[in-house]
């Protein structure tokens, strides 16, 4: 079997498959991309919790399966200087790929042995969806965007591994996450979503949706939601992923009902009030203070071992001087990702949760659907 391709079409092919691909070699075929030839060329990459197919158009002499290494496969097709790439089957399941005049000789593994993808093609699919849905391909990005900086790192927690999707009533789309400090919500609406249950998306997952949703600007995706699976295709390209087993924390009880100040503060200018405060932070806490008074903020930090720092920043603050502790790190994250423009912040004495949300410069209007909740530091 041989086939021949545009480099530039096998490149951006490739380099889909390599945040799915693992790169630690305990499963040797988890570290390989399928390349499955027919009237097109298919690659296929998968880590059994998260798979990835993509359809190219090549010219074929003959059809068939074979694996290559993801990684290694993706670093020749990058460092060709010519405009086609040759690749032709061997004995042994080795490959010969041909740019130009430059030739490589690949050991492959048997395609038998690649494992079956979390696939919408896939068993269990024949059952009625959980729900679907439809937006705007920079709409779902947004949503991914403003939740998946907060889902906790810790894999031992993994109800918490991934973005909570649900439809809180018909026609709006609401997604979570939480690492037990903080949480951020966005909601949309959405029309004809609903869906009789809420689900885990995970972390992984949604990162290569992400990165799929980047090159569709202005498209309407579909995100499917099914039993024990998700997937999103758009054009040739699907990714599909297994939903995170477990229940989501009440995350509602955490929502504070109403805060007793109400601070607007430009986002780039308390963003890099903090970052110059930060440096002076405890190096395990990364604590910043936020100390109000009339009209003024003053952040600051201090560590016995690097010495203290402080800034201050003229807000519309009328009520009691009070202060509050807050991470560092959580602060600037939500900053990062919410609209250019003013921050509101919700606050209400130095123990109770900051609630963080946005207003538009431009337009004026506060999001909300948007909201991001931190608790406090003593410091």
């Amino acid at each position: 079997m041989e086939f021949e391709i545009e480099r530039t079409e096998f490149l951006n092919g490739l380099s889909m498959v390599q945040g799915i691909v693992e790169r630690r070699n305990t499963v040797p075929i988890l570290s390989h991309v399928m390349l499955r030839v027919g009237e097109q060329l298919e690659l296929l990459a998968t880590d059994l919790e998260v798979g990835i197919s993509t359809k190219l158009k090549c010219e074929a002499n003959g059809s068939g399966s074979l694996t290559l290494g993801a990684r290694k496969l993706f670093e020749v097709v990058r460092e060709s200087a010519a405009d086609k790439v040759s690749v032709k089957t061997l004995e042994n399941d080795a490959v010969e790929v041909k740019c130009g005049r430059a030739r490589f000789k690949m050991p492959g593994l048997d395609p038998r042995s690649f494992p079956a993808m979390p696939s919408s093609n896939g068993e269990g699919k024949a059952a009625a969806p959980l729900g679907k849905l439809s937006v705007k391909a920079e709409v779902l990005a947004a949503m991914i965007d403003r939740t998946i900086f907060a889902v906790s790192p810790d894999e031992a927690r993994y109800n918490l591994s991934g973005v909570y999707l649900e439809a809180p009533e018909a026609g709006k789309a609401r997604m979570v996450a939480t690492d037990g400090h903080r949480l951020a919500l966005i909601e949309r609406d959405v029309e004809g979503f609903s869906t009789q249950r809420g689900v885990i998306i995970p972390r992984k997952g949604l990162n290569e949706v992400r990165k799929l949703l980047e090159r569709g600007q202005g498209e309407d995706v579909e995100l499917m939601l099914y039993e024990q699976l998700a997937s999103l295709k758009r054009g040739d390209t699907e990714v599909s992923m297994r939903l995170v087993v477990g229940e989501f924390p009440a995350y509602r009880g955490v929502l504070p009902k109403e805060s007793r100040y109400h601070v607007a503060i430009g986002r780039d200018e308390l963003l890099a009030a903090i970052k110059r405060a930060a440096i002076f932070s405890n190096e395990r806490y990364h604590g910043v203070k936020l100390a109000f008074s009339s009209g003024e903020l003053t952040v600051s930090s201090t560590s016995p071992e690097m010495g203290e720092a402080s800034e201050t920043l003229d807000v519309a603050f009328n009520g009691e001087p009070f202060s509050v502790g807050f991470n560092a790190s959580y602060v600037q994250q939500v900053l990062g990702v919410i609209p250019e423009g003013d921050a509101i912040l919700g606050l209400t004495d130095e123990v109770s949760p900051g609630v963080v949300t946005a207003e538009s410069k431009n337009g004026g209007e506060s999001d909300s659907g948007f909201k991001y909740v931190v608790m406090p530091m003593r410091l």
